[in-house]
């Protein structure tokens, strides 16, 4: 099936799916995915951690159960999931990391992972080497405590250190097992925004160790049926954002992925958070009987960054950005971006609108992905 078939369908469709999600629900999952892996940092990686925490908002939305189009057993229609948005599923791959029934996939959009593993359950730590080929990475790690409540499990944490440094940084575990087969690709982004890892040495070997610790202490510990994984995907090309003065505040991937599909950047629209009109961006159209109709489905990110942005945000003045022209409107702090799946034919034009005080610095912006062919 072509694009042009793939837009006729999702919108043939789109009328079959009934109320459009509970967006603010989409956000409040977002939330809580942001909180469960929100780095810690310690020693000389600090710095690196800290910065990385606005990359590591970008969080994804999960994957809904798929929902069948009408037609035939045979038909060549796509999948639909329940958020609207075209869904496949993605066979194994060459390089990928499979075990217990969980899966590190070899490459996640235009990202390829370089150094993988699922441990073993009750094994406390772990190590992951490889050879840069790019200072350019995401790091990510998960810890699953099954027969722990949720509660319980937020006493541990599993943390990743770069060997020869006394920092670390890591995320909250989770009780019981993951509800996905695929773990997810990346999480922290180290570094500088569009900068790189400036500790990592391309063609030097490189080690990263994951551990279980107590999120108090952050001293080594072991759980009964613990069980650890961690991944080292290097990114692919990125989309930079800059500020008025020509710096590189963000860096988005060109290549995202959206339950089996691909999708890349077809537009851009970014502008400084203090003063003047804030970014809008129209969507690409297509004519039917004489009628503008939206084409879809899209990927919106879309949020904004700057240095010390989350300080603003977190001042309790309700102060923030609120995008326009979605079938919900989606509101988040400053210092924060995410993703934000938009199926075919609902909405014509976006726009982003202050809410409270505005910030004297930073940058908005707005990027739609479009399906690739």
């Amino acid at each position: 099936m072509n694009l042009t078939d793939l837009r006729d369908e999702l919108t043939t469709h789109a009328d079959d799916l009934g109320t459009a999600p509970d967006f603010t629900t989409a956000v409040a999952g977002r939330v809580r995915t942001t909180k469960r892996r929100r780095a810690v940092a310690a020693g000389s990686v600090a710095t690196l951690a800290v910065a990385a925490l606005a990359v590591g908002v970008v969080t994804s939305l999960g994957r809904p159960e798929p929902t069948v189009p009408a037609g035939s057993a045979a038909s060549a229609a796509p999948m639909i999931g329940a958020d609207g948005m075209p869904f496949r599923s993605v066979p194994d791959a060459p390089g990928d990391v499979v075990k217990d029934g969980l899966r590190y996939r070899a490459r996640v959009g235009d990202d390829t992972l370089v150094a993988g593993f699922v441990g073993d359950r009750g094994q406390g730590q772990f190590s992951l080497v490889w050879e840069p080929t790019t200072t350019h990475v995401s790091v990510g790690a998960e810890c699953y405590l099954p027969g722990l409540t949720q509660t319980e499990a937020a006493a541990y944490m599993v943390t990743v250190s770069l060997t020869g440094t006394t920092g670390f940084f890591g995320s909250s575990c989770s009780a019981g097992r993951p509800a996905e087969r695929d773990l997810p690709a990346g999480g922290t982004v180290p570094g500088e925004p569009g900068r790189g890892w400036s500790e990592l040495t391309v063609g030097k070997a490189t080690t990263l160790r994951v551990q279980l610790v107590d999120a108090k202490t952050h001293k080594p510990t072991s759980v009964d049926g613990a069980q650890l994984t961690g991944a080292v995907y290097e990114q692919g090309t990125l989309q930079p954002v800059e500020d008025e003065a020509g710096t590189t505040v963000a860096a988005l991937p060109t290549v995202v992925e959206h339950q089996g599909y691909r999708y890349r950047v077809a537009g851009v629209a970014i502008g400084p958070l203090a003063s003047g009109t804030l970014p809008e961006l129209g969507v690409p159209t297509s004519v039917y009987a004489g009628v503008a109709v939206p084409d879809g489905p899209f990927l919106v990110s879309w949020g904004s960054a700057g240095k010390d942005l989350t300080d603003a945000a977190r001042s309790g003045d309700g102060a923030g950005l609120r995008l326009e022209g979605l079938e919900a409107t989606e509101s988040r702090g400053y210092g924060s971006w995410g993703e934000v799946p938009v199926r075919a034919g609902s909405t014509r034009s976006l726009r982003l609108v202050a809410e409270g005080p505005r910030p004297d610095h930073g940058t908005a912006f707005i990027v739609i992905y479009t399906p690739e062919p």
